[in-house]
């Protein structure tokens, strides 16, 4: 089960869409309107902006905190009985562009911009006769004209998303800017195998790795690279230049290694 905030799940799952045309097309009526996420919502075969920004909160388990609409007049309106409207943008919210003519969701913001992503749109710099074909991310002025306002839905967790609201009802701290970032991976790392590990002759590529980090870190005492995976004098005389190096002194800089170092010294999982 994750434990990010649920704002971090939903936008996490948004940015996962990959971009690209959805609809059919026809000679008759062009891009037919017709996608997954009408079919989601129960209701396909019409303009989809509202319904791709429902049907991702769906996904990510937190449609319950928004209107299932399918207007952009009628989300916003919702919004603002319930205190949840804003003039400023917030990683998650819903935006009404063009006083109910489109609606994507914020990504990211600065002080001047705002950058959204959503369905039923067209790519940026395309030309699609008027009608929106798939999803798409876009930027426009945060002061423009074209910008009429933001849904900023509450979440369960109780967690503020990164806002620009200087006075977001949702309790958080207004930021100047905010950008949507994969998610960075914690690198795993050998966890301490025990003092008594560290015995000479012992092959093993956790020895290599420790090899590498030693010299990483600027602590090489080693007279050869030769059977770096087999413990020997130039592990511990490297190891007890770290020890030092991490501010231990006498019988505390010695071999074989604690974990303290160990863990400091971050050798890579093998």
């Amino acid at each position: 089960m994750s434990t990010s905030p649920e704002w971090r799940q939903l936008t996490d799952h948004l940015m996962s869409v990959p971009e690209q045309i959805y609809e059919g097309w026809n000679s008759t009526v062009g891009w037919d309107n017709y996608t997954r996420w009408g079919r989601e919502f129960g209701e396909d075969g019409v303009a989809w902006c509202v319904i791709f920004d429902w049907c991702t909160y769906h996904d990510a388990g937190l449609d319950a905190i928004v209107p299932k609409v399918d207007n952009v007049s009628a989300f916003s309106d919702w919004a603002q009985r319930r205190g949840q409207w804003s003039a400023y943008p917030s990683a998650g919210a819903w935006v009404n562009f063009g006083n109910g003519a489109h609606t994507e969701m914020v990504t990211g913001f600065d002080a001047d911009t705002v950058y959204t992503k959503g369905g039923n749109s067209i790519r940026a710099g395309a030309v699609d006769h008027g009608q929106g074909n798939g999803v798409w991310s876009h930027s426009n002025p945060r002061r423009s004209s074209y910008v009429t306002g933001y849904f900023a839905p509450r979440y369960p967790d109780g967690e503020c998303p990164p806002t620009a609201d200087p006075q977001d009802p949702r309790g958080g701290s207004a930021i100047t800017a905010w950008r949507w970032a994969p998610p960075v991976t914690a690198p795993t790392f050998e966890p301490f195998p025990g003092a008594a590990w560290f015995t000479t002759g012992r092959r093993s590529p956790i020895v290599s790795a420790m090899h590498d980090r030693l010299v990483a870190v600027g602590c090489d005492r080693y007279e050869s690279s030769r059977n770096k995976d087999v413990i020997g004098r130039g592990d511990k005389t490297s190891y007890e230049a770290w020890q030092r190096t991490c501010g231990f002194t006498g019988a505390a800089a010695t071999w074989p290694p604690g974990r303290t170092t160990w863990d400091l010294l971050q050798v890579p999982n093998v």
